[in-house]
């Protein structure tokens, strides 16, 4: 069999920076594995990426599928055969659906029981003809958040296509894409080189582009990002140095074909706006890097980074400064308008800002979540009322300033530093600052007790009215960022090692929106409980916990995040242990008979268990479940899973010495009773029958 190499590009209208990641992911991953699935080996692949274009290499690529024979599986056996040994229609309807004869079937023995199966050849096919079949159906399932049409509205992608580059052995393969037909032709910098690209493999695709003026690889783009702005900062001014931002680098890296960066200067009394203003006008609005001095304090300059290198770069600094300039004069216009009313005087003006129709004004979700707080704080932390009460009054008010209103992203900023200016307390503040985080998947979380209350019950919030009137997320959209607020609510329980129901502040929340809530409360707390569970899952595997055992911890303790993270490491970690097994066995075989027989503890007594053996149990079960709680108290998950682990000795000299089914009803319920009392003990811990080694 031989081998040749394989280039895919598509060529696009300008895609938002943000989307790259997710895209070049998802089409590297599902196309090698495509590949690898339809018998297609290769030797490796490379994906590339620029505002304009989406390519992958694939090298060592067979010309054509492998011969497959696999087996499928059918019905079960006890379905596929009738009383008298004669095939059923299920049998006869599989078989038929194969293109076999049932003489062609035969049994097999899985995990699940005996199933028919039957064996099928697939001839491969060539590589070229796979290709072409699998290209457009990969494309067409990029994960772009948003999709748009043009010319006729007959295709939909994240932007226009302009071009596709589909080439297999140096040989354009017949496939189409949103009306484009695949050639060996690409396009290089917009400006610099806008004409055709001639590539025919992989190992030129980098090499043309470059030579077109596009730095196709990302790694090589961010690292010449990286060195231009640092040049840049530098190259009037050695004491100058540019403020560090991972992640606009990354944005201005997926922005730009061929980095050019540029030092630019403002007026130095723009520095008389917070730093916070200026930093943000200058990232947010115009994805400028803000500079400061050797010492920290920000300095009157910025870099720009370019997609062209001009014949006159004096010219292209001008512009820049112009553009920035007109911002900084607007943020500079409206701090001062914002400065003649102090925030504690906005408070009403808040009344006329909607949060959502069916949810009510700003205020009244203040007022709500306001009560949560103070809940909250007599739960966790009395001595911080007083804090709470007031930058809860106060944390929303920078909605209805000038800067916010021009610069939505400072919100919560610009509350923290007119509230300084107000002469508030700085716990106030800082409270005021904190309760948007984190702000972000993987943003930093509250660091003040007051901050972290707000950011909990702020969130509770907005995630239990958008369930009470059926604003939920789906797979393809989450326009008011649940999945992440959820999963700020328990990160910051996790980190403030709070352990308090989620079910209990969730119908307190229900309760707080009042004729608001349009769905039974009962089917919005089921739902938004099961919600932060997911979310709670999802961080348990992150953490390296099994799946089984995060639903062993989870379907009873899913409610308290703390208690289920520290079961659930504690329990994975006894799970490394010999004897994991047996003690699994040892309580899924507790469970089994508290099933079978029906545990009935009214009028049951367990005084007359008499044998040394049922005693012995049900002390040991006794002391245990009293040591319990003071372990559970200190979060000593580890402490409590060893004391319960040491029931498996008296549970099973129960079950040689005893016999559970007893000729009399009440010794029998007795007994099952008291094996009520050990699984109930084992559910300290976790549901063991959950756990796949039982």
């Amino acid at each position: 069999m031989s081998v040749a190499d394989f280039i895919l590009e598509l060529g696009v209208e300008e895609i938002p920076a943000s989307y790259f990641g997710p895209a070049m992911a998802y089409l590297e991953e599902r196309l090698t594995k495509e590949l690898s699935g339809s018998g297609l080996p290769f030797t490796k692949t490379r994906a590339w990426s620029g505002p304009r274009r989406l390519a992958l290499g694939i090298w060592g690529l067979a010309d054509r599928q492998l011969d497959l024979e696999e087996e499928i599986i059918g019905p079960p056996l006890s379905s596929a055969f009738d009383a008298n040994g004669s095939h059923t229609k299920a049998a006869l309807g599989f078989a038929k659906g194969q293109g076999v004869s049932v003489s062609d079937l035969f049994t097999v023995n899985t995990p699940k029981g005996a199933y028919l199966a039957v064996k099928k050849s697939r001839a491969g096919r060539p590589t070229a003809q796979a290709l072409t079949e699998l290209i457009p159906n990969i494309l067409s399932s990029l994960p772009f958040p948003k999709l748009m049409s043009w010319g006729d509205g007959a295709h939909q992608f994240v932007r226009p296509v302009h071009w596709l580059l589909a080439v297999y052995g140096g040989e354009t393969l017949p496939l189409t894409f949103c009306g484009v037909n695949a050639g060996k032709v690409s396009f290089g910098h917009r400006f610099l080189h806008p004409g055709p690209v001639v590539i025919t493999s992989p190992d030129e695709y980098p090499v043309r582009l470059a030579e077109a003026h596009v730095l196709a690889d990302y790694q090589e783009r961010r690292a010449m990002v990286k060195k231009e702005i640092l040049e840049a900062a530098i190259s009037s001014n050695s004491d100058l140095r540019v403020v560090a931002d991972e992640d606009l680098i990354d944005e201005v890296t997926n922005l730009l074909e061929e980095p050019v960066a540029i030092l630019g200067h403002f007026d130095s009394h723009f520095l008389e706006l917070p730093t916070s203003v200026a930093s943000t006008v200058m990232k947010e609005h115009q994805r400028y890097f803000p500079i400061t001095d050797s010492q920290g304090r920000q300095a009157p300059y910025f870099v720009a980074v370019n997609n062209t290198r001009a014949l006159d770069m004096e010219v292209v600094r001008r512009g820049h400064e112009r553009v920035l300039r007109a911002r900084l004069e607007d943020a500079r216009f409206y701090f001062q308008e914002d400065r003649k009313t102090k925030l504690a005087e906005r408070v009403e003006d808040l009344k006329g800002v909607v949060f959502h129709h069916l949810l009510g004004t700003s205020w009244e979700k203040v007022c709500r979540f306001k009560e949560l707080a103070l809940d909250l704080t007599t739960l966790t932390n009395p001595e911080q009322k007083n804090v709470v009460a007031r930058a809860a009054d106060l944390c929303k008010c920078d909605l209805v300033t000038g800067v916010v209103g021009e610069f939505p992203a400072l919100q919560g900023l610009m509350g923290y530093e007119y509230a300084l200016a107000d002469g508030e307390e700085p716990e106030v503040a800082k409270a005021i600052l904190e309760h948007y985080l984190p702000n972000r998947s993987g943003g930093e979380l509250p660091t003040s007790v007051a901050g972290a209350i707000l950011s909990v019950a702020d969130k509770l919030d907005t995630i239990v009215g958008c369930f009470s009137v059926g604003l939920l997320p789906t797979g393809a959209a989450d326009p008011f960022g649940l999945r992440r607020q959820a999963l700020g609510v328990i990160l910051i329980c996790l980190e403030r090692q709070w352990s308090w129901s989620l079910e209990d502040y969730i119908e307190k929340a229900i309760l707080g929106l009042g004729s608001l809530v349009k769905t039974p409360a009962k089917e919005v707390r089921q739902k938004t409980l099961e919600f932060f569970k997911v979310r709670l899952k999802s961080h348990l595997l992150t953490l390296g916990v099994a799946p089984d055992s995060a639903e062993a911890v989870l379907g009873l303790y899913g409610h308290n995040p703390s208690a289920t993270v520290g079961r659930a490491l504690a329990l994975e970690e006894l799970k490394q242990r010999d004897g994991f097994r047996d003690l699994a066995q040892t309580f899924k075989r507790v469970v089994n008979i508290i099933k079978k027989f029906g545990a009935r503890d009214e009028l049951v007594s367990l005084d007359l268990l008499t044998l040394p053996a049922e005693q012995d149990l049900r002390h040991a079960a006794e002391v245990i479940s009293g040591e319990a709680q003071e372990l559970i108290h200190k979060g000593d998950y580890a402490g409590l899973l060893g004391r319960v682990a040491t029931l498996k000795g008296p549970v099973d000299i129960f079950f040689d010495q005893v016999l559970v089914d007893d000729p009399q009803p009440d010794i029998k319920n007795a007994r099952v009773a008291l094996l009520a009392q050990v699984s109930q003990v084992f559910e300290l811990v976790a549901d063991f029958s959950r756990i796949s080694a039982a």
